[in-house]
């Protein structure tokens, strides 16, 4: 029987260390400039909450969203240790519908399978206003053979082709989208060379 995700998450995030570390994703700190001042943002598959209290600290409301209530308990305890706010959404994304608007929707290391990926993806489309945008970095299906991060699953992993062809679509505008060699160092869980698919996606 296969494990859930919220226990397959839960169980990686049991820990007392933050499997992730504390500092946020390298491409979603350094493209902040693209959000509007004091907006609000939406993270996916936010986990222990790297990303989320770094966008609080710098003035955004932020929602977190994941399926692991361990991580979320993490994440809200990092918050509060920082002195910010984070607003948690605990469910799986099968569940999710957007009830709000953001001004911005990001994720780094969302491990989503079709056709789950295309609707999520499109419902953050969907969630954004006007000049919103997306900004996530994904691992690419070349790190398969690499032990610096990421699942072992080629369906959990992301080529730019398929990324043009969700986000291709009326109302949006792909400012950028690529494949690339990072360094990561990002806790325990991510520590080395990698190949990552990067994308910003504006709405109009």
């Amino acid at each position: 029987m296969e494990t859930s995700i919220d226990k397959l998450w839960d169980e990686k995030f049991s820990r007392e260390e933050y499997f992730y570390g504390f500092e946020p994703n390298v491409f979603i700190a350094s493209h902040t400039y693209l959000l509007k001042p004091q907006g609000k943002l939406l993270c996916l598959g936010e986990g222990e909450g790297r990303n989320a209290v770094h966008l609080a600290l710098e003035g955004y409301s932020v929602t977190a969203l994941d399926a692991s209530a361990v991580g979320m308990t993490k994440a809200l305890a990092r918050a509060k240790e920082k002195g910010v706010h984070i607003t948690p959404l605990l469910l799986d994304l099968e569940q999710w519908e957007p009830q709000e608007k953001y001004d911005g929707v990001l994720s780094s290391y969302l491990h989503l399978e079709e056709p789950l990926r295309t609707e999520v993806f499109q419902k953050a489309l969907n969630a954004l206003n006007p000049g919103g945008y997306f900004i996530g970095e994904f691992f690419s299906t070349n790190q398969m053979p690499r032990s610096s991060g990421g699942p072992k699953k080629l369906s959990l992993l992301y080529t730019v082709e398929s990324l043009t062809e969700i986000f291709a679509i009326a109302g949006c505008e792909i400012v950028l989208l690529e494949e690339c060699e990072v360094y990561l160092d990002e806790g325990k869980g991510h520590q080395g060379d990698a190949l990552v698919v990067r994308v910003i996606v504006k709405k109009y």
